[in-house]
């Protein structure tokens, strides 16, 4: 393979701007005008505005905000409204208000809600009616109700649900009917979403070692996992009546570098970018539209940014940003059609349209 695309060295890169401190998590509005970045050593979350025509982004005219401490990842309604992060130290979620102008964030009222321990992840299902929070140390998943008026979540009776030794991340299913949790002990948990509630399958599903990360695509039909131990990833095909997961053909696929910790498909179904912590590079991946299967395309790296662990694709499928937690920085890609291979985006200031 040939070495991986780099920006050049020495450039004036504002398709590289700086976070806060070990930034582990971005996440897009459904707008795709602003980009969140979780800083777990800062305890904040920085805002970003995208220009939607170049791609890069910078920071909004406000500081970042205050969360609880460790926030690890973020979820942003669909209504595009709120925002939510999961904080590790402070066992709790934070929940903010979006500006729909201007992007910055107002922390809502009552935050923070109650989560387990250790929480690792946040998600909000499609229909932005519920809200789950996995509880790396508790080993289980919070379940929220959200008031769609305020975005204050409500703790569900039945909460919280069954999920392993080591819950780290959670994929739904765009219909959201099914959920997929990648479980650190090297298997996936499968639930079926009843009214909100997480119904799980009865034998977990078997995945490389240690899967971390776990990403459904648009269509719905594959769902894939990021395993960090075994430098792979594992794919499924999703039955549509049941939800059950059987392993795609040649599964499970090297991961392009080492310690792979984050994954994301494409909004457009047709590619899979997974960022490897270790090696620094982001690999990336063409699915085969009619069985799921994964074919290796590119393998991007940017000079001085270290340890990838987040990607984050805006809705129009044309840019994705990583969060690089040892550079506490963000590096802004152009996802070129139709090859999907990733191009840094490298501009000059007086180039920003």
């Amino acid at each position: 393979m040939s070495a991986p695309p780099t920006a050049p060295a020495g450039s004036r890169r504002i398709g590289k701007v700086g976070a806060g401190l070990h930034p582990i998590a971005a996440a897009v509005a459904p707008s795709g005008h602003f980009l969140y970045v979780a800083n777990w050593g800062s305890h904040t979350v920085s805002a970003f505005r995208i220009d939607r025509l170049s791609g890069l982004v910078s920071p909004i005219d406000a500081p970042p905000v205050g969360a609880g401490r460790w926030p690890h990842s973020l979820a942003v309604h669909p209504s595009g409204r709120f925002l939510y992060a999961a904080n590790g130290d402070t066992n709790d979620v934070s929940g903010y208000a979006i500006d729909p102008s201007t992007g910055a964030l107002i922390e809502l009222p009552d935050s923070r809600y109650a989560a387990g321990h250790h929480p690792e992840f946040v998600a909000v299902e499609p229909s932005g009616q519920f809200a789950y929070v996995g509880n790396g140390f508790g080993g289980d998943i919070c379940g929220y109700r959200i008031d769609e008026a305020t975005g204050r979540l409500r703790a569900m009776a039945e909460s919280p649900f069954a999920a392993g030794q080591k819950p780290l991340a959670l994929a739904i299913e765009p219909g959201g009917r099914f959920a997929y949790l990648a479980n650190r002990r090297s298997d996936i948990w499968g639930y079926r979403i009843d009214h909100g509630r997480l119904r799980p399958f009865s034998n977990p599903f078997p995945a490389g070692r240690g899967p971390t990360a776990i990403a459904a695509d648009p269509s719905g039909r594959f769902v894939y996992a990021a395993n960090f131990k075994s430098d792979e990833i594992s794919g499924f095909h999703i039955d549509p009546h049941t939800g059950h997961l059987r392993e795609l053909p040649g599964a499970p696929y090297r991961s392009g570098g080492s310690v792979p910790i984050a994954v994301s498909a494409d909004p457009l179904g047709e590619f899979l970018y997974v960022a490897n912590g270790e090696s620094d590079n982001i690999s990336g991946f063409r699915i085969n539209p009619s069985n799921g299967e994964l074919a290796m395309i590119s393998d991007a790296k940017w000079d001085g940014a270290r340890m990838p662990c987040s990607v984050a694709i805006e809705p129009s499928g044309r840019y994705l940003y990583s969060t690089n937690w040892l550079s506490n920085d963000v590096c802004c890609w152009t996802i070129e059609r139709p090859t999907g291979a990733l191009r840094a985006i490298d501009a000059a200031p007086d180039a920003v349209p």
